[in-house]
């Protein structure tokens, strides 16, 4: 198994800034992940399929060993997308669409993008929407 060090993306680092800066905001690392992934499609109005929203955990350090590599299974991560979906459904911050488990897409909802923009500095998630915003 060959183990690989990939490079932190800005949105996980915007999410551990803005947890710095708002640590009672209810939410841990993976959520506000999700949640700024989500909002960094201005595309199609703030939404990512499951796939996509997996992808980008996969891609964090927060998900990632010391060593940098993951040491969990796509169903793990499934779960953990699921887990923080959830979560953030129940505060209100985003609607769930499916249609059995394999195609999932969350929308923010208009308290997700106000929690964001509250949270996110302007210019910050300017950099976000720029590097990510074309990929759904």
């Amino acid at each position: 198994m060959y183990w690989y060090v990939i490079r932190m993306p800005m949105v996980e680092l915007v999410a551990k800034k803005a947890l710095e800066r708002n640590p009672d905001i209810g939410l841990d690392v993976v959520d506000l992940i999700v949640l700024l992934w989500m909002y960094s499609n201005p595309y199609d109005s703030h939404r990512r399929q499951l796939s996509s929203m997996r992808n980008i955990l996969k891609m964090s350090e927060t998900l990632q060993t010391p060593g940098g590599g993951l040491d969990i299974s796509e169903e793990e991560i499934t779960q953990i997308v699921l887990g923080s979906l959830q979560k953030l459904k129940n505060r209100k911050l985003v609607y769930i669409q499916s249609a059995g488990v394999h195609y999932i897409k969350g929308t923010l909802t208009e308290s997700g993008i106000k929690l964001v923009h509250d949270s996110v500095r302007t210019p910050i998630l300017k950099r976000v929407t720029a590097e990510f915003g074309n990929n759904p």
